[in-house]
């Protein structure tokens, strides 16, 4: 037909089979291309449906091949370019997807990807993603999860990496959150652990920093809270851990400070007591003499 004139392009010639009812879908137009050994695979069909002009962007072949019952999803539709190597990895795919207006966010992306099967965890997410080069570091992680809103806090944060099987311990979370940069001093990750409501109190702090092994006795529990700037005298150290209920005598405090090696003798004990009665007393002294 095409050489005496009648028919010059192939869309014509599809057309005039329809038109005289020898096919009636474009599947079956497609199938019998096939079988008369026109088209042989898939990605010669599209390359020739796009070369004719019927389909000019990828979005209208997904639409027609839709339309025509050929591919029903979306995931099919993938599974097949990824069979006839059009797409080969999940990088290509995104940008695919992104490409042709299905999928305009990450948000929307994961929420695909987890709808047709392809994630099912948000551990195998952040694996497929960094994969793909979309996210590095968990630092980059944490803020892509907050913007799309899949993690508003950093206790939600934390519990969502311990569910996927990222950190196990309180450990391991703050080491990891002090490699991401995230929190640089122990007092900020105090601060931090108390603002998403983990810790209420001084001594809930320490007890929890005891419990994951970052401090194990009260002298390194002192030695790093006057570091971080918490506490800068042993005075201000005893008040506060008479404060959170550590200690609530002077025998428990002398019993406590012999403990972990501040004060080792009783001579030595009522020196460092004698000392805080004469600044006492000197203090008081001085005000009286100012009047």
């Amino acid at each position: 037909m095409q050489t005496v004139g009648l028919i010059h392009t192939l869309e014509q010639c599809l057309n005039r089979i329809q038109t005289v009812g020898l096919i009636h879908t474009l599947e079956q137009c497609l199938n019998r291309m096939q079988t008369v050994g026109l088209i042989h695979t898939l990605e010669q069909c599209l390359n020739r449906i796009q070369t004719v002009g019927l389909i000019h962007t990828l979005e209208q072949c997904f639409n027609r091949m839709q339309t025509v019952g050929l591919i029903h999803t979306l995931e099919q539709c993938l599974n097949r370019m990824q069979t006839v190597g059009l797409i080969h990895t999940l990088e290509q795919r995104l940008n695919r997807m992104q490409t042709v207006g299905l999928i305009h966010t990450l948000e929307q992306c994961l929420n695909r990807m987890q709808t047709v099967g392809l994630i099912h965890t948000l551990e195998q997410c952040f694996n497929r993603m960094q994969t793909v080069g979309l996210i590095h570091t968990l630092e980059q992680c944490l803020n892509r999860m907050q913007t799309v809103g899949l993690i508003h806090t950093l206790e939600q944060c934390l519990n969502r990496m311990q569910t996927v099987g990222l950190i196990h311990t309180l450990e391991q979370c703050l080491n990891r959150i002090q490699t991401v940069g995230l929190i640089h001093t122990l007092e900020q990750c105090f601060n931090r652990m108390q603002t998403v409501g983990l810790i209420h109190t001084l001594e809930q702090c320490l007890n929890r920093i005891q419990i994951v092994g970052l401090i194990h006795t009260l002298e390194q529990c002192l030695n790093r809270m006057q570091t971080v700037g918490l506490i800068h005298t042993l005075e201000q150290c005893l008040n506060r851990m008479q404060t959170v209920g550590l200690i609530h005598t002077v025998e428990q405090c002398l019993n406590r400070m012999q403990t972990v090696g501040l004060i080792h003798t009783v001579e030595q004990c009522l020196n460092r007591m004698s000392h805080q009665a004469a600044a006492i007393f000197f203090f008081v002294h001085a005000g009286d003499s100012s009047h």
